[in-house]
């Protein structure tokens, strides 16, 4: 069943971060930019991500504060060059 939001669908919350996550690492988001956090979907009870939410979600708030995203996005970077 899809989403009548059009939003891609995870099965879990902890999926929805991990795609966040990557989402960042992948296309290189500023801390600000793209998708913020994830949330459980009252149509179709899946969780989706969202750039509007009012406070970033965790893990990747943890992985801003550490430094770890940038490392990431950077590695990511480097990978896509060769």
């Amino acid at each position: 069943m899809s989403c009548p939001s059009g939003k891609y669908q995870y099965l879990s919350q902890d999926l929805a971060e991990t795609a966040l996550i990557d989402q960042h690492i992948y296309k290189g988001f500023a801390p600000h930019e793209g998708p913020q956090n994830v949330y459980e979907c009252q149509t179709c009870g899946h969780w989706h991500l969202t750039s509007k939410a009012s406070e970033r979600s965790a893990r990747l708030q943890k992985m801003i504060d550490s430094g770890e995203l940038k490392k990431k996005q950077e590695a990511s970077k480097w990978e896509r060059l060769f």
